[in-house]
Protein backbone atom coordinates (compact mmCIF):
# COMPACT_ATOMS: atom_id res chain seq x y z
CA UNK A 1 0.00 0.00 0.00
CA UNK A 2 2.76 2.27 0.28
CA UNK A 3 3.08 5.05 -2.53
CA UNK A 4 -0.63 5.13 -2.52
CA UNK A 5 -2.66 7.42 -1.16
CA UNK A 6 0.20 10.32 -0.81
CA UNK A 7 -0.61 14.07 -0.52
CA UNK A 8 -1.11 15.19 -4.05
CA UNK A 9 -4.07 12.21 -4.40
CA UNK A 10 -5.61 12.79 -1.06
CA UNK A 11 -5.75 16.46 -1.47
CA UNK A 12 -8.20 15.69 -4.01
CA UNK A 13 -9.95 12.70 -3.02
CA UNK A 14 -13.20 13.94 -1.12
CA UNK A 15 -13.44 16.14 -4.29
CA UNK A 16 -13.60 13.07 -6.46
CA UNK A 17 -16.06 11.27 -4.63
CA UNK A 18 -18.45 13.67 -3.54
CA UNK A 19 -20.93 12.33 -4.77
CA UNK A 20 -20.26 8.69 -2.84
CA UNK A 21 -23.46 7.70 -0.71
CA UNK A 22 -21.25 7.12 2.29
CA UNK A 23 -24.77 7.29 4.03
CA UNK A 24 -26.41 4.76 2.43
CA UNK A 25 -23.55 2.36 2.58
CA UNK A 26 -23.61 2.72 6.16
CA UNK A 27 -27.34 1.95 6.44
CA UNK A 28 -26.27 -1.18 5.05
CA UNK A 29 -23.83 -2.12 7.31
CA UNK A 30 -26.20 -1.25 10.45
CA UNK A 31 -28.33 -3.91 8.57
CA UNK A 32 -26.20 -6.39 8.81
CA UNK A 33 -25.43 -5.62 12.42
CA UNK A 34 -29.34 -5.42 12.84
CA UNK A 35 -29.28 -8.75 11.28
CA UNK A 36 -26.44 -10.64 12.53
CA UNK A 37 -25.09 -8.85 15.74
CA UNK A 38 -26.02 -9.63 19.27
CA UNK A 39 -27.56 -6.08 19.69
CA UNK A 40 -24.54 -5.12 21.64
CA UNK A 41 -22.21 -3.28 18.90
CA UNK A 42 -21.42 0.33 20.10
CA UNK A 43 -17.48 0.34 19.41
CA UNK A 44 -16.70 -0.24 15.68
CA UNK A 45 -12.75 0.05 14.27
CA UNK A 46 -12.92 1.00 10.98
CA UNK A 47 -9.74 -0.01 9.28
CA UNK A 48 -8.35 1.66 6.48
CA UNK A 49 -10.23 4.11 7.44
CA UNK A 50 -9.48 7.13 4.68
CA UNK A 51 -10.64 10.22 5.16
CA UNK A 52 -13.12 9.42 7.66
CA UNK A 53 -16.25 9.78 5.20
CA UNK A 54 -17.87 6.12 7.09
CA UNK A 55 -16.32 7.15 10.57
CA UNK A 56 -18.03 10.30 10.76
CA UNK A 57 -21.24 9.04 9.05
CA UNK A 58 -21.11 6.18 12.08
CA UNK A 59 -20.29 8.64 14.69
CA UNK A 60 -23.67 10.40 13.96
CA UNK A 61 -25.61 7.01 14.00
CA UNK A 62 -24.38 7.17 17.81
CA UNK A 63 -21.49 4.42 17.55
CA UNK A 64 -17.78 4.82 19.30
CA UNK A 65 -15.63 5.21 16.30
CA UNK A 66 -12.16 4.64 15.94
CA UNK A 67 -9.95 4.77 12.49
CA UNK A 68 -6.94 3.41 11.52
CA UNK A 69 -4.96 4.08 8.44
CA UNK A 70 -1.55 3.63 6.60
CA UNK A 71 -2.06 7.30 4.96
CA UNK A 72 -0.90 9.84 7.46
CA UNK A 73 -2.27 12.41 4.47
CA UNK A 74 -5.65 10.94 4.42
CA UNK A 75 -5.87 10.89 8.70
CA UNK A 76 -5.41 15.03 8.52
CA UNK A 77 -8.56 15.47 6.72
CA UNK A 78 -10.13 12.56 8.55
CA UNK A 79 -9.19 14.48 11.96
CA UNK A 80 -10.43 18.03 10.41
CA UNK A 81 -13.44 15.92 9.36
CA UNK A 82 -14.51 14.45 12.88
CA UNK A 83 -13.18 18.09 14.33
CA UNK A 84 -16.08 19.23 12.37
CA UNK A 85 -18.46 17.36 13.26
CA UNK A 86 -18.33 16.86 16.89
CA UNK A 87 -18.47 12.83 17.17
CA UNK A 88 -17.51 10.18 19.09
CA UNK A 89 -14.35 9.26 17.00
CA UNK A 90 -10.63 8.84 17.45
CA UNK A 91 -8.29 8.44 14.14
CA UNK A 92 -4.77 6.27 14.97
CA UNK A 93 -2.17 5.86 11.81
CA UNK A 94 -1.54 2.09 11.22
CA UNK A 95 -1.72 -1.02 9.18
CA UNK A 96 -5.00 -2.71 8.72
CA UNK A 97 -2.59 -6.04 8.60
CA UNK A 98 -0.78 -6.04 11.96
CA UNK A 99 -3.00 -3.35 14.20
CA UNK A 100 -4.16 -4.10 17.12
CA UNK A 101 -5.82 -2.60 19.82
CA UNK A 102 -6.02 -2.29 24.15
CA UNK A 103 -9.53 -3.44 24.08
CA UNK A 104 -12.02 -5.36 21.82
CA UNK A 105 -14.39 -3.96 19.34
CA UNK A 106 -17.95 -5.13 18.89
CA UNK A 107 -17.22 -4.69 15.30
CA UNK A 108 -14.58 -4.29 12.55
CA UNK A 109 -14.97 -3.01 9.45
CA UNK A 110 -13.22 -2.45 6.11
CA UNK A 111 -15.40 0.22 3.74
CA UNK A 112 -14.35 1.45 0.76
CA UNK A 113 -12.65 -2.13 -0.93
CA UNK A 114 -9.77 -1.70 1.43
CA UNK A 115 -9.72 -5.66 1.22
CA UNK A 116 -8.80 -5.35 -2.06
CA UNK A 117 -5.58 -3.28 -1.20
CA UNK A 118 -4.79 -7.18 0.43
CA UNK A 119 -3.00 -8.60 -2.79
CA UNK A 120 -0.92 -11.39 -1.63
CA UNK A 121 -2.38 -14.05 0.63
CA UNK A 122 -0.02 -13.09 3.47
CA UNK A 123 -1.95 -9.15 3.40
CA UNK A 124 -5.31 -11.13 2.96
CA UNK A 125 -4.99 -13.23 5.97
CA UNK A 126 -3.09 -10.48 7.73
CA UNK A 127 -5.99 -8.39 7.37
CA UNK A 128 -8.43 -10.95 8.41
CA UNK A 129 -6.14 -11.77 11.65
CA UNK A 130 -6.29 -8.34 12.29
CA UNK A 131 -9.79 -8.36 11.88
CA UNK A 132 -10.48 -10.93 14.40
CA UNK A 133 -7.83 -10.18 17.13
CA UNK A 134 -9.34 -6.54 17.36
CA UNK A 135 -12.94 -8.03 17.65
CA UNK A 136 -14.66 -9.70 20.71
CA UNK A 137 -16.34 -12.76 20.47
CA UNK A 138 -19.37 -12.94 18.47
CA UNK A 139 -18.69 -9.40 17.01
CA UNK A 140 -19.46 -8.09 13.50
CA UNK A 141 -16.62 -8.22 10.80
CA UNK A 142 -18.04 -6.42 7.27
CA UNK A 143 -16.43 -5.88 4.18
CA UNK A 144 -17.18 -4.51 0.53
CA UNK A 145 -15.53 -5.80 -1.65
CA UNK A 146 -15.27 -6.67 -5.74
CA UNK A 147 -16.84 -9.76 -6.86
CA UNK A 148 -14.63 -11.57 -8.70
CA UNK A 149 -16.97 -13.07 -11.25
CA UNK A 150 -18.11 -9.93 -12.08
CA UNK A 151 -14.92 -8.75 -12.64
CA UNK A 152 -13.85 -11.54 -14.92
CA UNK A 153 -17.26 -11.45 -16.96
CA UNK A 154 -16.78 -7.41 -17.34
CA UNK A 155 -13.03 -6.35 -17.54
CA UNK A 156 -12.06 -3.15 -16.27
CA UNK A 157 -11.23 -0.22 -19.01
CA UNK A 158 -10.67 3.12 -19.27
CA UNK A 159 -12.49 6.11 -17.29
CA UNK A 160 -12.44 10.02 -17.40
CA UNK A 161 -14.04 11.93 -15.06
CA UNK A 162 -14.68 16.04 -14.75
CA UNK A 163 -15.52 17.49 -11.07
CA UNK A 164 -16.15 21.00 -10.60
CA UNK A 165 -15.84 22.48 -7.34
CA UNK A 166 -16.22 26.19 -6.85
CA UNK A 167 -13.70 27.20 -9.40
CA UNK A 168 -11.51 24.42 -9.26
CA UNK A 169 -11.65 21.89 -11.83
CA UNK A 170 -10.23 18.09 -11.08
CA UNK A 171 -9.40 15.63 -14.23
CA UNK A 172 -9.75 11.87 -13.22
CA UNK A 173 -8.20 9.36 -15.71
CA UNK A 174 -8.29 5.78 -15.18
CA UNK A 175 -7.02 2.85 -16.75
CA UNK A 176 -7.16 -0.56 -15.55
CA UNK A 177 -5.19 -3.85 -16.60
CA UNK A 178 -6.44 -7.06 -15.55
CA UNK A 179 -4.17 -9.13 -14.02
CA UNK A 180 -6.21 -12.77 -14.25
CA UNK A 181 -3.75 -15.25 -13.31
CA UNK A 182 -2.79 -12.90 -10.08
CA UNK A 183 -6.42 -12.18 -9.38
CA UNK A 184 -6.22 -8.10 -9.56
CA UNK A 185 -6.53 -5.15 -11.65
CA UNK A 186 -3.93 -2.35 -12.10
CA UNK A 187 -5.45 0.60 -12.12
CA UNK A 188 -3.30 3.94 -13.24
CA UNK A 189 -5.29 7.12 -11.45
CA UNK A 190 -4.22 10.52 -13.06
CA UNK A 191 -5.61 13.35 -11.35
CA UNK A 192 -4.94 16.98 -12.70
CA UNK A 193 -6.24 19.68 -10.70
CA UNK A 194 -6.90 22.90 -12.49
CA UNK A 195 -7.60 26.81 -11.90
CA UNK A 196 -8.67 28.73 -14.61
CA UNK A 197 -6.18 28.44 -17.14
CA UNK A 198 -3.60 26.75 -14.93
CA UNK A 199 -2.52 23.44 -14.10
CA UNK A 200 -1.98 23.58 -10.12
CA UNK A 201 -1.42 19.55 -9.96
CA UNK A 202 -0.67 16.87 -11.73
CA UNK A 203 -0.23 13.48 -10.30
CA UNK A 204 -0.36 10.18 -10.96
CA UNK A 205 -0.73 6.83 -8.26
CA UNK A 206 -1.18 2.94 -9.18
CA UNK A 207 -3.45 1.22 -6.98
CA UNK A 208 -3.25 -2.59 -7.56
CA UNK A 209 -6.43 -4.21 -6.32
CA UNK A 210 -7.42 -7.77 -5.54
CA UNK A 211 -10.98 -9.59 -5.88
CA UNK A 212 -12.18 -11.96 -4.23
CA UNK A 213 -14.11 -15.36 -4.95
CA UNK A 214 -17.12 -16.79 -2.57
CA UNK A 215 -15.48 -20.04 -1.79
CA UNK A 216 -12.30 -18.66 -1.44
CA UNK A 217 -13.46 -16.27 1.20
CA UNK A 218 -15.39 -18.70 3.30
CA UNK A 219 -12.35 -20.58 3.80
CA UNK A 220 -10.27 -17.75 4.92
CA UNK A 221 -12.96 -16.41 6.97
CA UNK A 222 -13.36 -19.83 8.74
CA UNK A 223 -9.70 -20.44 9.23
CA UNK A 224 -9.35 -17.03 11.33
CA UNK A 225 -12.32 -17.64 13.80
CA UNK A 226 -15.06 -16.38 11.72
CA UNK A 227 -18.69 -18.28 10.56
CA UNK A 228 -19.29 -16.51 7.58
CA UNK A 229 -22.72 -14.62 8.03
CA UNK A 230 -23.90 -13.26 3.97
CA UNK A 231 -22.40 -12.40 1.10
CA UNK A 232 -24.76 -9.83 -0.80
CA UNK A 233 -24.87 -6.96 -3.02
CA UNK A 234 -23.43 -3.45 -1.97
CA UNK A 235 -24.91 -1.50 -0.89
CA UNK A 236 -28.15 -2.78 -1.39
CA UNK A 237 -27.66 -6.22 0.92
CA UNK A 238 -31.53 -7.20 0.38
CA UNK A 239 -29.92 -7.76 -3.44
CA UNK A 240 -27.72 -11.34 -4.45
CA UNK A 241 -24.58 -11.15 -5.38
CA UNK A 242 -24.55 -11.19 -9.45
CA UNK A 243 -21.95 -11.54 -12.03
CA UNK A 244 -23.34 -8.56 -13.19
CA UNK A 245 -22.38 -6.50 -10.83
CA UNK A 246 -18.52 -5.73 -9.05
CA UNK A 247 -19.59 -4.52 -5.51
CA UNK A 248 -20.35 -6.89 -2.89
CA UNK A 249 -20.20 -7.06 0.96
CA UNK A 250 -19.77 -9.70 3.24
CA UNK A 251 -20.24 -10.11 7.01
CA UNK A 252 -18.97 -12.48 9.16
CA UNK A 253 -19.07 -13.10 13.30
CA UNK A 254 -16.59 -13.83 15.22
CA UNK A 255 -16.41 -17.23 17.31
Amino acid sequence: MSGVFNEAYASAYDVMYADKNNAAECDAVVGLFQKFGDGRISRILDLGCGTGRHAVEFARRGFDVTGVDFSEAMLSRARERASASGGRLEFVQGDARTYRSAAPFDAVLMNFNVLGYMNSNDEFLGALATARANLREGGVFAADFWYGPAVVVDPPGERLREIVAGETKFLRYSRGTHEPELQRIRISIRVIEIQGDQVRADSEEVHTMRYFFPLELDLALRSHGFKAAALTGYPDIGKPVSAKDWLAILAAVAV
